[in-house]
């Protein structure tokens, strides 16, 4: 009888397990026009919506495009919030997202996503990309590329899910870019590259073009140990 109800009390606690609820974070619209983060020493505005990156003042891997989702799981005490971006396409993975880009009157309640573990992986730029420009923690596009504005297209993102094994361009940048950007990492697929560009108003935009339109002018040897 005993060894019974061992056995029933065991099953009930794995239904029990089985059932409980995600933890619920805050869902947020992310807005335009965000102020870049001051606390890494950027000055400006970034029209289209605020940068994702890797990790409070990290890389930038794509920019949370005004009007879309963000879920909020938790906040750096120099407020980048660390949660899952969802892109208008469907298209969603974990980031950390810069200060200022969420309105934070359209909050509502969703089921968690995105862990610890995904948080810390991300945090090492190998997880992301490739050919950096530079040696860890130095470098900001400093690799100048020739562009053809004719025949390459500037995108604001390329990753589709927190894999970040691969992805697509998407959301296009709708402007003409310059003749030159600097050049700052590959993703591991090698189907994009992020640059940094001047806009119009001179503000310094972060965006991805196909590899292949900047390949030829890479130089051998870019760096990729990781951090």
């Amino acid at each position: 009888m005993r060894r019974l109800l061992a056995v029933l009390a065991a099953g009930l606690l794995t239904a029990a397990a089985t059932q409980l609820p995600s933890y619920a974070v805050n869902q947020y619209t992310t807005v335009g026009n965000v102020p870049k983060p001051v606390a890494c020493n950027n000055h400006g505005t970034i029209p289209a919506g605020g940068w994702l990156a890797n990790k409070s003042c990290g890389y930038v891997m794509g920019t949370a495009i005004a009007g879309t989702r963000f879920d909020v799981h938790t906040t750096t005490p120099t407020n980048f919030h660390f949660g899952r971006w969802r892109a208008g396409d469907g298209s969603n993975f974990c980031a950390f997202l810069v200060p200022s880009a969420l309105d934070l009157g359209t909050g509502s309640s969703v089921a968690d996503s995105c862990s610890a573990d995904t948080s810390e992986r991300l945090s090492h730029r190998r997880t992301f990309g490739r050919d950096f420009d530079a040696a860890p923690h130095t470098g900001n596009g400093a690799i100048i590329v020739r562009i053809n504005p004719s025949a390459c297209t500037g995108y604001y993102n390329y990753f589709t899910d927190s894999t970040y094994a691969g992805g697509r361009l998407h959301d296009p940048a709708g402007f003409a870019l310059p003749a030159t950007g600097g050049y700052r990492y590959s993703t591991n697929d090698l189907g994009a590259s992020m640059i940094r560009v001047d806009d119009a108003s001179g503000e310094t935009i972060w965006l991805f073009v196909a590899r292949s339109c900047i390949a030829g002018q890479l130089p051998a040897g870019l760096n990729n140990q990781n951090d």
